[in-house]
């Protein structure tokens, strides 16, 4: 009996093995980025080569389905892991550029719009130009170019950072140094370590620290300064993020700002116990008139003192006949 000869295509096991090559690409850009073991530019360059790598065994899985679908043999097992091994490395890069999305606030942020607290500055920029070259092409041509066919109209949103209202700065009825402590202690909890700090020397004097920080799922570095100076009520505390890269994660600057404003108010609350007579905002203060109050009843006349005051110099206006007598009054 004659047998023919099967068909065998090899874009079935060419896909299984592209496929597994990005999954693998794309797990250990994640997991050096999470570990601090790359910069942001070689990490966005290796999810852009793993999903490029990934997209091609998703499209040789699918030559390899029409082919065994048109003249039949084996090879659907493989197509189907290459289809699998595709769409997981294509998962990181999706993550990514959702977050992007999703969380569109400004790079730097503070409670103090015009007058932003300090920070030291970081030389970031230069570790990762290609990212920074993105990001600014990104912000110019294609999301208001998505916002157009979206929305029907170019949107000014789309290009300029939303105003966040609930950030603005905090006005507590404690001295500046008692904030600072309560500042830093909130640092500490939040895992966010003090770099550089202006302490306190005395109850009243303005300060200053900041402090560095990590997303918890990418790992990316971020600013925080916070500034306390003296105010009528008492301390007026600022506030000021700063992302070390244009990558975003699940947390905005706008979220760590109010991430640290709870945890100084919880502080607090440990510390006083009552927070509502601590705490104000900027613009929940409020001009009191006060008036004067009257200690007692008006007189009629000016009070006069009990008693003559005694000076040293009264000696040397005393006549010259009273000097040298003593002047003790005898009773009778």
């Amino acid at each position: 009996m004659k047998r023919y000869a099967v068909y065998r295509t090899a874009a079935a096991p060419a896909s299984r093995t592209i496929g597994s090559i990005a999954l693998a690409l794309a797990l250990v850009a994640f997991l050096a980025k999470r570990l601090n073991l790359i910069n942001a530019d070689v990490f966005v360059l290796s999810l852009i080569a793993a999903g490029m790598v990934a997209l091609t065994a998703i499209v040789l899985a699918l030559l390899a389905f029409q082919r065994i679908w048109s003249n039949g043999g084996p090879g659907v097992p493989s197509a189907l892991f290459g289809i699998c091994f595709g769409l997981l490395a294509l998962a990181p890069p999706g993550l990514v550029i959702g977050m992007l999305v999703l969380q569109s606030g400004p790079d730097d942020l503070s409670t103090d719009r015009t007058d932003p607290p300090e920070m030291t500055e970081r030389l970031v920029a230069a570790n990762q130009p290609f990212l920074s070259w993105l990001n600014v092409t990104l912000g110019d041509y294609v999301w208001p170019a998505v916002a157009q066919v979206v929305d029907g109209k170019a949107s000014d949103e789309a290009t300029t950072p939303t105003k966040e209202t609930d950030i603005v700065s905090r006005r507590y009825r404690i001295s500046p140094a008692h904030l600072h402590v309560a500042s830093g202690k909130a640092l500490e909890t939040l895992d966010w370590a003090i770099v550089e700090e202006l302490p306190p020397d005395l109850l009243d004097a303005p300060t200053w620290m900041q402090a560095e920080g990590s997303t918890r799922i990418l790992g990316l570095k971020h600013d925080i300064a916070v500034r306390i100076r003296p105010d009528t009520v008492g301390a007026l505390l600022d506030v000021r993020s700063r992302s070390q890269t244009p990558l975003r994660d699940l947390t905005d600057n706008a979220n760590r700002i109010r991430q640290l404003f709870a945890e100084i108010d919880r502080v607090l609350l440990e510390t006083y116990g009552d927070l509502a007579r601590l705490s104000i905002e900027e613009d929940g203060l409020e001009e009191e008139d006060l008036q004067p109050e009257l200690v007692e009843d008006e007189r009629d006349t000016i009070p006069l003192p009990g008693f003559k005051p005694y000076f040293e110099t009264e000696e040397e206006f005393l006549p010259e006949e009273l000097e040298g007598r003593d002047l003790t009054v005898t009773a009778g």
